[in-house]
């Protein structure tokens, strides 16, 4: 036998064997006067045995968590994570670090939270599951408002079924929730507290998409944000509906650039995400993400609220932009001067960081979500 052999063999019986004679002994010698069986007396023997076996290899096994198993308070029993859990785990703990980086203690956020009192907008809520949720624009907010409401008040969802109804039904909800009630569901363990994100970029794209399509009164949108007069624009006053958008994205692009920094200057639809919804103020417990909204959703709908999934009805989805979103980001800052790009991505970095999404600046490649 080679010297590591020996060693190897030695270790064995210093963590296994001998332990495990070493209990047989005890055993023996604390029964004897029981004038208890040798059977049994070998049977807990085995299960010393099993049990330093056990914890001699535990360090082998990777990405489990140990839970004690409760029959006889010896053994550990190892088991894994849903996927999307471990998904929605890592999501969380980069969270917690970019905060921890920021000198924010994601963990002291509770008595903040409560000491300053709980948000009064921009969330959604449904007491009875004690369910809360930061509702980002262009980030599958309309069908997470559509859900709420399903969860809230289900019977009016089944009658209106009218997404819209939903939002300011919501909206008024939550604002009409005491104070008590909705730190009742931030302190519950077992509650749940949303935020849904999206890639920046696909997100100001599709804010540029919907808001400066021609079915938007684009006068509104000048008289509001006056300095957007100063770019080019396809129709230069209003004179009626016409095909495509009244403001081109290279144009759209150059002023969220030069002026995004301000959010006077911006709708809410282009907000960095972490204006209302940061994880660094608010104790979030899921991060959910609409490039993998399918498999995140349903997995919240069906094991932490024991829901059905018929209950997601997706809502505004524009099936002509439902196209790759690496191909879409692409295509889309393909078109802009790399200054321009370089300071959109300013205004967004500390979205990127915070919910763990990437930009190429060479390549123009986004990342961030996993399936």
């Amino acid at each position: 036998m080679t010297v590591k052999k020996v060693r190897l063999s030695f270790m064995f019986l210093l963590v296994t064997i001998i332990p495990a004679y070493v209990y047989i002994g005890k055993i023996y010698f604390r029964h004897n006067h029981d004038n208890v069986k040798i059977h049994s007396i070998l049977k807990e023997a085995l299960q010393a045995l099993t049990y330093t076996s056990t914890r001699a290899t535990s360090n082998d096994v990777t990405n489990e968590v140990q839970v004690p198993v409760t029959v006889t308070g010896k053994s550990t029993k190892s088991v894994q994570l849903h996927p999307v859990e471990e998904r929605f785990k890592d999501r969380l703990d980069e969270a917690k670090h970019v905060c921890l980086q920021r000198g924010v203690n994601y963990n002291e956020k509770w008595k903040a939270v409560i000491e300053n009192g709980p948000p009064t907008g921009g969330f959604v809520a449904s007491e009875s599951h004690h369910a809360m949720m930061c509702l980002v624009l262009k980030a599958g907010s309309s069908t997470w408002n559509d859900f709420f409401w399903r969860l809230r008040a289900p019977e009016e969802a089944e009658k209106y079924n009218f997404w819209e109804r939903a939002v300011h039904g919501n909206a008024y909800a939550f604002k009409s929730l005491s104070r008590d009630k909705k730190i009742e569901i931030l302190q519950d363990p077992n509650g749940l507290r949303l935020v849904g994100v999206r890639h920046p970029f696909a997100r100001i794209i599709s804010g540029w998409s919907d808001k400066f399509d021609k079915m938007y009164f684009y006068n509104i949108w000048f008289k509001t944000f006056p300095k957007l007069l100063n770019y080019p624009n396809k129709w230069g006053r209003w004179r009626g509906p016409r095909e495509g958008h009244f403001m081109e994205w290279v144009d759209f692009a150059s002023y969220l650039a030069d002026h995004g920094h301000n959010l006077t200057n911006i709708d809410a639809h282009f907000y960095p995400a972490t204006v209302h919804c940061d994880p660094c103020k608010f104790p979030f417990n899921f991060i959910t993400k609409l490039e993998t909204f399918a498999t995140d959703a349903s997995w919240l709908v069906e094991a932490k609220l024991n829901l059905s999934t018929a209950m997601l009805k997706p809502q505004n989805v524009n099936s002509k932009r439902r196209k790759d979103y690496v191909e879409l980001i692409k295509e889309y800052f393909s078109k802009l001067d790399r200054n321009v790009t370089k300071r959109i991505y300013s205004l967004y970095e500390n979205d990127m960081k915070t919910f763990g999404y990437s930009f190429n600046l060479t390549t123009l490649k986004a990342g961030g979500w996993v399936e």
